[in-house]
């Protein structure tokens, strides 16, 4: 009896628990934003299915008047076959946080699968991302890896000129963010994903000579991340956020191929 008793008290806190949670208002902001993106690369084909290439790219943000991150990649493209393609990446990311600058690493991984509908070259991408920091984050906040799902479907447009246009739409969707808890001393980290950003581009590729290539590009981001704040003495759930940015972003890639 001691033991049933004990039981339904664990659960009815539980409960409690639960429903404090919910009962803390989600606080929501929108905000907007005009960015940049500008990026070299250079291009090593190492046999007919592998390319090496290393590129880098500066980001602006707040209407071009910060520096937002540089990027430095290194990308393996690997097509064994017409219709399927593998990608391995790894990004170091320096991120302008104001006053100071923090390292990030990324890691993607992806599959490329590839079709030719009359004109349109059509391929569905899905590609994992790991986040990983160099700099210590509180896991009931900022999970560290943070690992994405990148599903993008893209579609270029074959013709006889030196212009090449296209047009994709990504999904991101979070695999291990974290959800609000009642008391990150006590309660385990809990998981919550979402769709936290899709992506929508058109742009066209330029070929100038069989080397040398550019790339002109509008991206439209609709950004969305939910958040937890936690009170340092108690530790209990102190407010839930939801920030929503939409980005407007400009981009200019220069690209030589050995």
């Amino acid at each position: 009896m001691k033991r049933v008793i004990l039981s339904l008290m664990s659960v009815l806190c539980a409960g409690v628990f639960t429903l404090n949670a919910q009962e803390i208002p989600l606080q929501r902001t929108s905000d907007s934003d005009i960015q940049s993106r500008w990026r070299v690369a250079l291009e090593i084909p190492l046999s007919k299915t592998l390319d090496l290439t290393i590129s880098e790219q500066l980001r602006t943000k707040n209407s071009f008047e910060n520096l937002d991150k540089i990027l430095t990649s290194l990308t393996l493209d690997y097509s064994p076959w017409q219709h399927v393609g593998f990608e391995g990446e790894y990004v170091f990311v320096n991120v302008n946080e104001g006053s100071d600058w923090k390292i990030k690493h990324r890691l993607n991984l992806a599959v490329i699968g590839k079709l030719s509908v009359g004109r349109f070259d059509l391929s569905l991408r899905e590609r994992l991302r790991l986040v990983m920091r160099s700099y210590s984050t509180d896991k009931y906040i900022t999970p560290d890896p943070f690992a994405t799902l990148r599903t993008r479907l893209k579609a270029d447009y074959r013709n006889k000129s030196r212009w090449k246009p296209y047009a994709y739409v990504e999904l991101y969707t979070t695999l291990n963010a974290p959800a609000a808890v009642d008391n990150r001393l006590t309660d385990a980290v809990e998981r919550d994903n979402y769709i936290n950003r899709l992506r929508l581009c058109i742009g066209s590729t330029m070929k100038i000579n069989d080397h040398n290539s550019m790339d002109f590009y509008y991206m439209t981001h609709f950004n969305r991340s939910f958040g937890a704040k936690y009170d340092d003495a108690s530790g209990a759930l102190a407010s839930r956020t939801l920030k929503r940015v939409t980005a407007h972003v400009i981009g200019v890639d220069y690209k030589f191929k050995l």
